[in-house]
């Protein structure tokens, strides 16, 4: 456990270190330009995962389906932070403050399967809760928070802002029944 504790300590002092450097203008003009590179890979990746997601599951999944799909994935995401929690032997505050979080996204999620902007907002503030932890590291605002793996906040913020946009521009029916379809690619759209 130590080993995975240094590690995830030594990847947040190097995010930090970076942010701190792209602030304030300190580092080498190659370190600004890694930096960049390497925060434009995981947008890029969360965005083509989202563009991927969405024209994938609005196929299998089609009018009440699919708002069904994206509240219950809201929670499954969320409850990712349990399984950073477990990972990276977070503490009890951790804990607690991760679980008060899931059950946030769960009742976003409940009102989702009701409004289709209430599931959007969802998104939003879990792309918040990625970016803070991803830039905040174990404490945000004296609340203890889980360590999360490198460029993950990052990566999933984007891909939770992809999905709200979608879903506020999105002309799917979900006040119809839809229906479930696993071999959609055996059909023509």
């Amino acid at each position: 456990m130590f080993c995975a504790d240094s590690q995830v300590e030594s990847e947040q002092q190097g995010w930090i270190q970076l942010l701190q450097n792209l602030m304030a203008g300190a580092g080498s003009r190659s370190q600004f330009i890694g930096g960049v590179v390497v925060g434009l890979l995981y947008v890029v990746i969360g965005l083509l995962s989202a563009i991927g997601s969405i024209l994938i599951f609005r196929r299998i999944f089609q009018g009440r389906w699919e708002q069904i799909f994206w509240t219950s994935f809201l929670v499954v995401i969320a409850a990712f932070y349990l399984s950073f929690a477990a990972y990276f032997g977070a503490s009890t505050h951790a804990w607690q403050t991760e679980v008060v979080g899931v059950a946030i996204f769960l009742v976003c999620g409940v009102g989702g399967l009701f409004s289709r902007s209430a599931i959007a907002v969802g998104y939003v503030m879990h792309g918040l809760w990625d970016l803070s932890h991803c830039l905040s590291g174990s404490s945000l605002a004296g609340l203890s928070i889980t360590e999360i793996p490198l460029g993950y906040g990052i990566f999933c913020s984007t891909y939770d802002f992809a999905v709200a946009c979608y879903l506020m521009i999105s002309d799917t029916a979900w006040h119809e029944s839809g229906k479930f379809d696993l071999y959609f690619w055996r059909h023509r759209p």
